[in-house]
């Protein structure tokens, strides 16, 4: 408390402490081992945005900027502030590294009904159920693996998604979706899609993508991502909407990150060339 009075509490809280307020609150904690690792004990005061940046090349020297960007200066911008504005000290500024702007695909209900389809017909209706949920619901993958029928209503069409401590987000399900997930019910009587984790769901799809022949996406692609683009590109949706149903909490995120624009020329044609009167 001495310590404290004399140089400031900034001086003596360190980014272990600020990591336990961020986890104690029911924040994200992927990526933070690494980061727990690299600066434990220091005192958030000796954390500058530099220091950041320094760290990001040191844990992970071969990564992209956007994987930099991702797993260090977000997360560590998020946890420093969090802990800076419960404590009432100055916040962290970091510089984001330059990413290249690369277009991604993204998944189409053309794309998820002929996916459904051939999944069914292989007796992979878990599959099937888990791909949709994605895409129509912006959950991320891991967050689907772990979602149980406790955390359903089929009735009401809703499900909930624990991920935190913090008030669960809820999903709205279509009449297709609550069909489907009704089909699997008894099969499965805890995790609503019978799949481990990430890679587990990956490589079911991978198999019914090998024998229907269609484009290779991977879950960020069909789920969150197709979401998105799906919702602000193809139906007009407005950004505030899509971001609420789809669990993100920047707007910008979402825009920059996850929605793809439309560069074919039929667009052009819709909207400029039809007959003036």
């Amino acid at each position: 408390m001495r310590r404290a009075a004399v140089h400031g509490e900034e001086a003596i809280l360190t980014f272990a402490e600020a990591l336990s307020m961020y986890v104690e609150d029911g924040k994200d904690t992927r990526f933070t081992l690494k980061l727990l690792d690299h600066f434990g004990k220091k005192p958030l005061k000796e954390i500058t945005g530099p220091e950041i940046r320094k760290a990001a090349r040191i844990l992970y020297p071969e990564a992209a900027p956007a994987t930099l960007n991702r797993q260090v200066i977000n997360p560590m911008r998020a946890i420093i502030n969090f802990a800076a504005e419960a404590r009432g000290l100055p916040k962290v500024s970091v510089k984001r590294f330059k990413e290249e702007r690369r277009a991604r695909p993204a998944g189409t209900a053309e794309w998820i009904e002929r996916f459904c389809k051939s999944a069914i017909s292989m007796d992979m209706p878990e599959t099937a159920a888990i791909v949709r949920f994605l895409f129509e619901t912006a959950t991320r993958v891991s967050e689907a693996c772990r979602l149980e029928w406790d955390d359903v209503n089929l009735q009401e069409g809703v499900a909930y998604l624990r991920k935190t401590k913090t008030e669960p987000r809820r999903v709205f399900l279509t009449r297709g979706m609550v069909a489907m997930m009704a089909n699997i019910r008894q099969a499965h009587p805890r995790l609503v899609f019978a799949a481990a984790n990430r890679s587990t769901v990956q490589k079911r799809v991978d198999r019914v993508i090998s024998k229907t022949g269609l484009p290779r996406l991977t879950s960020h692609e069909f789920g969150r991502h197709g979401f998105a683009t799906e919702m602000i590109v193809r139906h007009g949706v407005d950004i505030a909407t899509t971001a609420d149903h789809g669990g993100w909490k920047s707007r910008r995120l979402l825009m920059e990150t996850y929605v793809e624009g439309n560069a074919d020329r039929e667009v052009i044609d819709r909207v400029f060339g039809k007959k003036r009167s």
